[in-house]
Order: structure tokens, then C-alpha cells, then sequence
């Protein structure tokens, strides 16, 4: 069998589409030895991926194009097109709306275009609806990432149950095997001696209003700063304006994996307010190297975080706020690992085992 993973999305910020995009791929080629597989980039081959290809039986095709919109939809399917093959695997995005085939599998993360449409312009919105609408109609099976996201995908399409299949996000080795050393993480960000942490790309779905809201209501009675770890997204400009960026709360950027993994380790707490998620990786990532969660407990939360992590109602600042100036008295008994369950399905291995399932099944 011939496989055609579509890897453009590389070329973009590595979010959470393009990390399971990355990550299930990679574990795909280490656990299939039988097809090939024929990888497709936009520009140039992704770093993390140069040393699969052998040009035998795992090659590259790389296609060019610099407007996002037009690569995308125009230059990618033509290419695709070109192509013999008998799987075409899409992990990020959608596939393009032109392109088809007989054995399409698209992966849809969430429906937060219909569910909670934050910060987007109704344009984008419009787009991002009909790309997920046209990449469910044209798919052999749909993957996801949580029952959540599959439970609203067949609510809102009326696809049938058992077209979509969930395929859960993981934590990289990246994060789990780092050897950079904590003392010069903390340096070079300006780290403080005690913080609470949150990561993500820094956007209005994420909530982080809410949190700065309540963690400058508090933070002259805690000994703690804030740490917010990510790229700038959608309107965040605007958003820290409204805050007093010292000392106490830091904003660091983006973080690469091997020193994000000690900035978790050395978090008194992980805060995740977020409004909207189809996974929500950061979280799962910090139980993994031992930093205890509070989460919201909007969308798939609960489902993910089960009973390792403490919760407050979704949006309610008022809960959050308790919650952040009382985090002494708790946080020592606060869960500071993955159950077992998590440890089995939220890994990258056993993602790809499913879709590689799915694939020999027809």
C-alpha cells in the first residue's frame, strides 16, 4: 500500500494540529515496515523528519508556494493529483476543497467554529466551516481527538457514529527525555523563584484574560508570579496593554520542548482557563513531567484531565480567583502525573498503532 501523508502544515507554527500532524506520523514510520510512504512538504523537509527518508521506500515530495490560502487550495490538490497512491492521510487540516479521491482520511480536531467561533473573523469562519464540512463529506473515516470533539462532529453533520474514530493527542519525547539544565532556562526567560504557569498560543480561546484578570486581583497577597509561555496569536497585543507586565508576570515567547519541559517541572501549579478545546495537550504535559492542573472544565476537560486535576466552571473568575489565592492549602495534594489509562492512550505509539489499524482495515 501506498501512503501520501499531507506535512505542509509543518511549515507554519507548530501548534497542536501540527505537533499530532508531526508526531503520529513520525511513530508511523517507526512501527510500519511493510508501505510506503510518500511525504509531502511545502518548501523543504521538515528537520524532524529528514532522517525517515530514505528515498525508497519512504520518500519526500516537496511543492512550492508562498500565498497560504492559494497553496493550499490551488497548488496543493494539483500536485496531490500527480500523485499514485492509495492512502492520502491529512493530520493538520482538511483536505483541500478540490481534491478527491477514493481513500481520503482527514482528521478534524474540533468543531469550535460552530461551538465557540472566539476572536475569528466571520470570513475565516465561513472558510474553516467549509473546509470541515467538505473534508468529513469526502472521507473514508474522520479521525479525532477526543469522544467530545467526535460526539459534536456527529451531532452537527450527521455524519454516522462509526465514520469517525478518536485518536488521542500524546506527549512528545522531547518533553518527557529533556537534558537542558533549569538553571539556564530560568535565566534566559527571567524566570521568578515561584510561578504559576500557563502555555498555549495566546489567543482569545485560550481565556487568558481570564486569568490575568484574576491573577491581578491576587497577586499582592501570593508569593507567586505568573508565567504565560507561547506565541503572540489573534488580538493578544491588545489584550496585555491592559496589564502590568513586571517582574510578576513574565511572557516569554515561544519555548522550545526541551525547555518547556523544565519550566513545567519547576511550576507550582498549571492554569488552563481555556473556553474551547478538542484535546488540550499543555495540560496533559504537565501532569506528565509532575506539575499538578487546574483547569476549566469547558468542553472535552473533564473527559481528558478525569480526576488529575482540580476544576473550576467555565469562565467563572470568581472560582479561579479562590482558587489562585488559596493554592497553598492544596496544591501539595494535588495529583502530579498521568493515570494509567492516560499513560497508555495519550502516547504518540499507540495513536499511530490505531490509525495504522484503520488503514489495514479498509
Amino acid at each position: 500500500m501506498k501512503i501520501v501523508i499531507d506535512l505542509t502544515a509543518l511549515s507554519y507554527h507548530m501548534t497542536g494540529i501540527e505537533r499530532f500532524a508531526l508526531c503520529v506520523t513520525q511513530e508511523m514510520l517507526r512501527q510500519d515496515d511493510t508501505n510506503d510512504y510518500i511525504l509531502v512538504f511545502r518548501d523543504t523537509i521538515y528537520k524532524d523528519l529528514k532522517d525517515h527518508i530514505d528515498e525508497k521506500r519512504i520518500r519526500a515530495r516537496i511543492i512550492h508556494g508562498n500565498n497560504k490560502l492559494l497553496f493550499f487550495q490551488m497548488i496543493l490538490p494539483f500536485e496531490l493529483y500527480r500523485i499514485k497512491a492509495d492512502v492520502f492521510l491529512f493530520f493538520a487540516f482538511p483536505s483541500p476543497l478540490l481534491f478527491r479521491g477514493k481513500r481520503i482520511y482527514n482528521t478534524i480536531h474540533d468543531m469550535g467554529r460552530w461551538d465557540k467561533p472566539v476572536g475569528e473573523k466571520p470570513i475565516a469562519i465561513f472558510y474553516f466551516k467549509t473546509s470541515e464540512k467538505n473534508g468529513i463529506l469526502v472521507s473514508e473515516k474522520v479521525f479525532t481527538v477526543s469522544c467530545y470533539s467526535k460526539k459534536r462532529i456527529v451531532d452537527i453533520t450527521g455524519v454516522p457514529d462509526d465514520k469517525v474514530e478518536v485518536v488521542y493527542n500524546g506527549v512528545t519525547k522531547k518533553i518527557t527525555d529533556s537534558a537542558v539544565l533549569y538553571e539556564d532556562v530560568k535565566k534566559k526567560y527571567g524566570l521568578p523563584e515561584r510561578y504559576i504557569l500557563f502555555l498555549s498560543t495566546l489567543q482569545p480561546r485560550k481565556n487568558l484574560a481570564l486569568l490575568l484578570d484574576a491573577y491581578s486581583e491576587i497577586k499582592e497577597k501570593v508569593d507567586y508570579g505568573l508565567v504565560l509561555v507561547g506565541r503572540n496569536g489573534w488580538e493578544v497585543d491588545d489584550l496585555l496593554k491592559k496589564y502590568s507586565l513586571d517582574k510578576d508576570i513574565i511572557v516569554t515567547g515561544y519555548v522550545s520542548d526541551e525547555e518547556i519541559a523544565k519550566i513545567y517541572q519547576n511550576a507550582k501549579c498549571f492554569v488552563f482557563p481555556t473556553l474551547y478545546e478538542g484535546f488540550g495537550i499543555p495540560p496533559v504535559e504537565a501532569l506528565a513531567m509532575g506539575c499538578p492542573v487546574i483547569s476549566s472544565d469547558s468542553s472535552c476537560m473533564k473527559e481528558i484531565l478525569m480526576e488529575q486535576a482540580i476544576y473550576f466552571e467555565d469562565n467563572n473568575k470568581e472560582r479561579l480567583t479562590d482558587l489562585l489565592v488559596n493554592l497553598e492549602t492544596f496544591v501539595d495534594k494535588m495529583p502530579r502525573e498521568l493515570n494509567d489509562f492516560q499513560k497508555v492512550n495519550f502516547d504518540y505509539r499507540e495513536s499511530a498503532r490505531k490509525v495504522l489499524k484503520t488503514l489495514e482495515n479498509g
